[in-house]
């Protein structure tokens, strides 16, 4: 099931949430939680399709965040577990929510790339290194509509793998001769760009509620007073 394809049913006076899938009828478990909360004013909220996990989606152990709206407005969904052989219990935390994102290249698989292009051929380090640098500068000061979002990387809980456009990657291929490549490993290096998916990069995305902002800047405060 997609993750933005559920909603929450939120108690405010007992302070309990339960998760519902959309695309079926409420479950046994879902009718009986309406039941105890009879007497409550019951609130739905619904993903909008933020999220991210502190480890990958399907680790049982991970802490899952999910932007979620409902009547008041923007809040968060923060699913946990205390145990493996227990139920994840959801809690709605009534604050803004911002999503931080950081885009930087993918280095392990820019690295196997870079190695099987050019082998059994020398590889030059540094300015490899020189090259791999400029390319995360480019990819981090880049528009959004020069990058192109991808599948969300599975061994992850934050992060979805992306590429440059057409556009942004002929960018990059001209200021490749500043390098100081050898005329064979720069033509083996241009020939990479005719592949749709390099230079490979990640998007890894954040959800900061309000306090988590305060204690950052309480943080930044006191080492600046120290």
């Amino acid at each position: 099931m997609k993750r933005d394809a559920l909603k929450f049913i939120h108690c405010e006076r007992c302070g309990q949430t339960t998760r519902i899938p959309l695309d079926r009828l409420e479950p046994d478990a879902a009718q009986r939680f309406r039941r105890a909360h009879e007497s409550c004013h019951l609130e739905t909220f619904e993903p909008t399709g933020r999220a991210n996990a502190s480890a990958p989606w399907h680790d049982p152990m991970a802490t899952r965040r999910l932007e979620v709206r409902g009547v008041d407005g923007l809040a968060m969904a923060i699913g946990t577990r205390r145990l493996l052989d227990e139920p994840v219990v959801w809690r709605i935390e009534r604050q803004d929510v911002e999503e931080i994102t950081e885009v930087e290249l993918d280095r392990a698989l820019f690295w196997a790339t870079i190695d099987r292009a050019i082998y059994p051929g020398h590889l030059p380090l540094r300015c490899l290194e020189e090259w791999a640098s400029q390319i995360e500068h480019f990819a981090r000061s880049a528009h959004p509509s020069d990058i192109v979002l991808l599948e969300d990387d599975p061994g992850t809980g934050d992060a979805t793998f992306a590429c440059f456009t057409l556009t942004a990657r002929a960018r990059l291929e001209t200021a490749l001769q500043g390098f100081g490549f050898d005329e064979a490993t720069r033509a083996r290096l241009e020939a990479l760009f005719d592949e749709e998916l390099f230079p490979p990069l990640r998007i890894r995305r954040l959800l900061v509620g309000e306090d988590c902002r305060s204690a950052n800047s309480e943080s930044t405060e006191s080492a600046l007073t120290r």
